[in-house]
């Protein structure tokens, strides 16, 4: 993953020394793999709220992660159910 951070907001957002007379006028890159990345719990609430369709679609789409899902929420002690079923009658449905 790359991240590109544009300069205007390095330079609003960052003390910095300048060595030229020129104002630094590059964006910056960086790249990161995705373990290297870590969210605090606001920027994570940002991000589900902005995805929520999607994250909803590739745990859907994935079965390992629809299991993995589905045990959290029963060690949370959240009834399931309703999806259990409904995971049922669609496995018979696709028979």
């Amino acid at each position: 993953m790359i991240v590109t951070i544009p300069y205007r907001f390095i330079e609003e957002h960052a003390w910095c020394v300048k060595e030229y007379s020129e104002p630094y006028a590059e964006d910056a890159q960086y790249e990161f793999s995705v373990d290297e990345c870590e969210f605090d719990y606001t920027d994570l609430k940002d991000i589900v709220e902005e995805y929520t369709d999607d994250i909803i679609d590739v745990l859907l789409s994935d079965k390992q992660l629809m299991n993995a899902l589905l045990k959290k929420l029963r060690s949370r002690k959240i009834d399931v159910s309703a999806i259990d079923e409904k995971m049922e009658s669609v496995k018979k449905s696709k028979k």
